[in-house]
């Protein structure tokens, strides 16, 4: 069970190592781009090129007969984007185990790998976990590390993820299908969340501090990519650094010093290394100051 790009990864994967995989279930398809053309989700590719059934629920909690033909033994999650019900948990013989983007207990939730970057971790990884109604609460079977290197944005570390992922679960699964694997329980005094990333999200707060600022540009690049607001367009900020902690201009200020260009925020500026104005693609801050002098001194909300 899983939907996107990454899950798609894993999953090819264990199908080339030989496992059977009786069934692939990802969300619906979904209109995306400016057309808005209905585009099959990466895992219903791997399906369809595979010739292996796939299934698309639009609500799993009332949809799930399906599993009932399929003689189950295990289910794998990574990513499906949806609660299951206890129907769906019940359905394997042996249980229904997910691969989740945090070292858990921390950073339960939809946005695992966002939030390591906001919360400015420096490591996350991968934990193989037993599947339970409670979310990401269920006993921890095994977990490896990842290092968050200081360029790191949400894009980079997503891509490093795929085969790190796909080593770790080639190593786990035959453990785990062996029952070798000795289940821990997770200590919830060190339970932390990765809420679902949502639209209003991506507009960037003025309110926060310089660093948390520059790890909200980090955890929402390069997409969909954090905004400011410029005279009712947006401004999207992808790379950035802070940069002193001088309070000279009001909060929001744009300008240009030395060939570099600085955003005023509450506790000092940062230095905006990597923008897209709307409508274009996205550019170096030198390349923008080449072209864009005007922006000097510009109030962005």
């Amino acid at each position: 069970m899983g939907t996107p790009e990454l899950a798609k990864d894993v999953f090819e994967a264990l199908i080339l190592e030989g496992y059977n995989i009786v069934g692939i279930v990802s969300q619906p398809d979904r209109p995306t781009g400016r057309t808005r053309e209905l585009t099959l989700t990466p895992t219903k590719r791997l399906g369809l090129a595979h010739n292996i059934p796939v299934y698309q629920p639009l609500k799993i909690k009332e949809d799930y007969r399906f599993l009932q033909g399929l003689n189950l033994d295990y289910i794998l999650t990574l990513a499906y984007g949806q609660i299951v019900p206890q129907a769906v948990l019940d359905a394997p013989r042996f249980g229904a185990f997910n691969l989740h983007g945090s070292l858990l207990p921390a950073l339960r939730g939809a946005s695992p790998i966002r939030y390591s970057l906001i919360e400015g971790d420096t490591i996350t990884g991968m934990t193989l976990m037993k599947m339970t109604l409670a979310m990401d609460a269920g006993d921890i079977y095994a977990k490896d590390t990842l290092v968050i290197e200081e360029d790191d944005h949400y894009s980079s570390l997503l891509a490093k993820f795929s085969p790190f992922t796909v080593s770790f679960i080639k190593k786990q699964l035959p453990l785990l299908l062996e029952h070798a694997l000795t289940p821990e329980v997770q200590d919830v005094s060190k339970v932390t969340f990765a809420p679902l990333i949502k639209k209003e999200h991506e507009h960037l707060s003025l309110a926060l501090p310089s660093l948390q600022f520059v790890r909200w540009i980090k955890g929402l690049a390069n997409e969909p990519g954090g905004y400011l607001i410029d005279q009712d367009k947006k401004i999207k900020l992808l790379k950035a650094k802070a940069y002193d902690q001088r309070t000279k201009y009001p909060v929001g200020t744009l300008s240009i010093e030395d060939d570099r260009m600085l955003l005023q925020c509450i506790d000092g500026s940062i230095e905006i290394l990597t923008l897209q104005l709307e409508g274009k693609q996205p550019m170096d801050a030198r390349s923008f100051i080449n072209g864009y002098r005007h922006y000097h001194l510009r109030l962005l909300k």
